[in-house]
């Protein structure tokens, strides 16, 4: 019995590890706009620095934040409080690039 639960923890963890290490780094907004370092991932939890300028001309620095992250989607929320729970949707795109969607309710 313990063998056969070590078995599978140790199997989701390398199957996990596996897919994280897809955006895990270093990625550039798809307009050019900033980039995205991703830190980690644990679980549906993403460690994450984001450094962009909105189309207003102010520059928004991100450090240290936490996003829900859904590994099927590849898609993260990052939230200000409870009032704006989706104020940053970010979209992990196959060629390195994040996408990246600023919600009205946003104040940055």
């Amino acid at each position: 019995m313990k063998t056969t639960i070590i078995v599978t923890i140790f199997t989701l963890v390398v199957a996990t590890s596996v897919y994280a290490g897809d955006v895990i780094g270093r990625h550039d907004l798809s307009n050019d706009r900033g980039l995205v370092r991703v830190r980690s991932v644990e679980g549906n939890k993403m460690a994450v620095d984001i450094i962009y300028a909105p189309r207003n001309g102010k520059v928004v620095v991100l450090t240290g934040v936490f996003a829900d992250y859904n590994p099927q989607t590849q898609k993260a929320f990052y939230s200000e409080d409870r009032f704006c729970p989706d104020a940053l949707k970010l979209t992990f795109q196959n060629n390195g690039r994040v996408v990246l969607h600023l919600a009205a309710c946003a104040a940055f």
